[in-house]
């Protein structure tokens, strides 16, 4: 009896492993592209400094969370988008269209 919950133990454990690690995979990498390359969380500061390296003028920075709300003009076009401030990448799965 007790081997048959030892089974039934390691099973359910296995089974918290890999949807945990499918988890963080799918966290890791389903979020939009890299905008500023970081190891540490990154700063309003490094966003308002890299977009204006890339051009940006009229930049509007808010903070909502973990996000970054970020409007700006570039080649006469407004654009408005999130960033994770804590990966840097771009968030995904929002269309404005």
């Amino acid at each position: 009896m007790s081997y048959r919950v030892l089974m039934w133990t390691l099973a359910a454990v296995a089974l918290v492993a890999v949807i945990t690690a499918f988890d963080l995979y799918r966290e890791r990498w389903d979020d939009g592209p890299v905008f500023i390359v970081s190891t540490a969380p990154i700063t309003e500061e490094q966003l308002r400094h890299k977009m204006t390296a890339d051009g940006w003028t009229k930049l509007l920075v808010t903070r909502q969370g973990r996000y970054f709300q970020v409007m700006g003009s570039k080649d006469q076009q407004t654009s408005h988008f999130a960033i994770d401030s804590r990966t840097g990448r771009l968030r995904g799965g929002e269309d404005d269209d």
